[in-house]
């Protein structure tokens, strides 16, 4: 079995679109690296990998609608190399960007094309320090104010703090908050909201604080954060407004009448963000797998005449 054919077996994809990553792969930014002389390198390095895959548009959050194989083949060429990549890169352009997609009106359409670039580099504001498995009772709040034409975005509690989120600590410079929404007093559930966190020379925004989760186990090139949100204020216009909306005059309008109904519409990019995972685990599985055959190919072991002569795959 000759190199191509193994990977003609393992990873599947057209060829030129494998070619297409192997190249970008090869470039020095890849190589892997143990051992980092500060914290901030141990961050800034997974980062710098997704800006040379973003730049080398070798896909882009569009394929959701039409070509979503490219971002699982994305998922699992990127999982052969490096899991805080992987990370970093799921939460851009499945959590945050696919989200945004999904739940995005013509008005929203703006984002897609700097979302590709990391021009906007997000994170998914869903999971809270005391609500995580049991997301819909969380204890955020978008609150409408009818005479600024704003909602007004507030974690009240230190359990409603959004917790664990990936790129928040460095990289994010906008969020999507999911919270409960209150208008005209009354609470209508759980929607999404496009929240800018940090200004353009990536300081925190008023309002905002951002923490630093710190060392973890693994994947420290993660930048996991917990935010907290003090009256920040955004336009109207910043609700994804697929399914649910707020007009000018304060009102509340959802072909969803049911509000956990709603919330599962919201939320249903944690689907998809399945597969993702699921196409992480594969790929580095897959270079598992073609690097231990590659090297039975070549490993020689005792052959009939008690000579290393045998390769051990021919075993």
């Amino acid at each position: 079995m000759d190199s191509k054919e193994l990977a003609d077996a393992l990873f599947g994809y057209d060829v030129k679109k494998r070619e297409q990553w192997y190249e970008l792969l090869k470039d020095p930014v890849f190589v892997p690296v143990y051992n980092y002389p500060s914290w901030h390198e141990t961050r800034e390095h997974p980062y710098r990998k997704l800006k040379r895959i973003s730049d080398a548009k070798v896909m882009s959050v569009k394929d959701f609608i039409d070509k979503p194989h490219n971002i699982f083949a994305a998922h699992e060429f990127i999982g052969m190399v490096c899991g805080s990549t992987a990370v970093k890169f799921t939460v851009q352009f499945n959590l945050f960007g696919g989200s945004c997609l999904a739940l995005h009106t013509q008005r929203h359409a703006y984002l897609f094309d700097k979302i590709d670039t990391l021009e906007i580099c997000g994170c998914f504001c869903l999971t809270e320090l005391g609500y995580g498995n049991n997301a819909v009772k969380m204890e955020t709040t978008v609150t409408y104010d009818e005479k600024a034409k704003e909602f007004v975005v507030e974690t009240p509690t230190t359990l409603s703090q959004k917790y664990w989120i990936s790129n928040g600590f460095k990289h994010a410079n906008y969020s999507l908050v999911f919270g409960q929404t209150i208008v005209k007093g009354k609470n209508e559930g759980v929607n999404a909201f496009l929240v800018p966190i940090r200004d353009k020379d990536m300081k925190p925004l008023p309002g905002m604080t951002i923490n630093d989760m710190g060392v973890k186990f693994g994947l420290n090139g993660v930048d996991n954060a917990a935010l907290k949100y003090n009256k920040v204020r955004i336009p109207r216009e910043n609700m994804m407004n697929r399914y649910a909306d707020v007009d000018e005059a304060g009102n509340f309008h959802s072909d969803v009448k049911n509000i956990p109904s709603r919330f599962f519409k919201v939320t249903e990019r944690l689907l998809s963000g399945r597969l993702c995972i699921s196409a992480f685990a594969l790929g580095a599985s897959k270079a598992a797998i073609y690097i231990a055959v590659k090297y039975a190919q070549q490993r020689l072991s005792i052959g009939p005449e008690g000579e290393s002569t045998v390769a051990i795959f021919d075993y």
